[in-house]
């Protein structure tokens, strides 16, 4: 087994105190270190493929706010775009304050140990939701995922109205038919299944059942929920049959596929929102636990 080098190793090879090694790995702006012995101890950690402990390199920081944020195995293999997600969780919680880190969603155990000021859960399963709830005492909020619990604050981007909107898309009056991507999660899937529309799920495994669908129905108009179910709708219907509906708008798509997007800034006020209440310990179970975004 290779050796795991320590910060001591490092010090040592640079010939410098653990202080300083420590100094320079976490990047403390206030301390007096020539640029020589900054770029000597970064190219002997690089050499060393040293890797950090995060629970003591975050909690060791009490000025900033530790943010997890757990993400679906499958969800970027439905909404490509979904990632951007991220993005939006940095504008919202800014570097100078927090610290936001992307945890493995199959080994929850490694991160349970930390206190997280909160964890953010993106498109899990009802039955990853509970393990986390049992095994943490950190606040968690659920974005596009339903657990039947009202411990947890939900934010859910609300489907049927979406439906809704693309349906108006269309300029012709016939049937619409919808395609999406199964999630994680099966309140979301129950949310979208109840949607009053012919529809067939993407599973990842049921390809050639896909295109005889859309093969069937390919003189119909097309709602997909999800940029890959958008992507194999398109392998056999033109682009004006196709409303596509997704986290934020996918360039990929040509114009002529209409795109109907959630109220990213909506979503960024309910985070918000609830971190506030969360952290302020202000949220009682009396209160509303589900925030809907509207599509634009």
């Amino acid at each position: 087994m290779a050796k795991k080098y320590t910060m001591q190793d490092i010090a040592e090879a640079a010939n410098v105190s653990k202080a300083t090694v420590s100094y320079v790995l976490n990047d403390k702006k206030n301390a007096r270190i020539s640029e020589d012995t900054r770029r000597r101890i970064l190219q002997i950690a690089n050499l060393y493929q040293y890797v950090p402990n995060l629970s003591a390199k975050y909690l060791c920081d009490n000025n900033k706010k530790l943010i997890g944020i757990i993400v679906g195995e499958s969800s970027f293999k439905g909404f490509t775009s979904e990632c951007e997600i991220i993005y939006l969780l940095y504008d919202i919680f800014r570097a100078d304050d927090y610290k936001l880190v992307i945890l493995d969603n199959k080994r929850q155990n490694n991160y349970m140990d930390l206190a997280y000021d909160l964890l953010l859960a993106i498109n899990v399963s009802e039955e990853h939701i509970r393990n986390i709830g049992m095994n943490t005492y950190s606040p968690m909020m659920l974005y596009d995922s339903m657990y039947s619990d009202s411990l947890f604050f939900k934010i859910i981007n609300d489907y049927p109205k979406a439906v809704e909107k693309a349906k108006a898309t269309f300029k012709n009056d016939k049937e619409c038919v919808l395609i999406y991507s199964i999630r994680n999660n099966k309140g979301i899937n129950t949310l979208i299944d109840n949607i009053p529309l012919n529809k067939i799920a993407f599973t990842g495994t049921n390809r050639k059942e896909i295109d005889e669908y859309i093969y069937l129905n390919k003189d119909k108009n097309f709602i997909a929920i999800g940029d890959i179910a958008g992507f194999i709708a398109l392998s056999n219907i033109s682009y004006e049959q196709l409303a596509l509906i997704t986290f934020s708008n996918n360039i990929a798509f040509p114009d002529a596929v209409s795109q109907i997007t959630f109220n990213n800034q909506e979503l960024k006020d309910n985070i918000k929102r609830i971190f506030e209440k969360l952290d302020a310990r202000q949220a009682s179970e009396q209160e509303q636990h589900i925030f809907r975004i509207n599509p634009n």
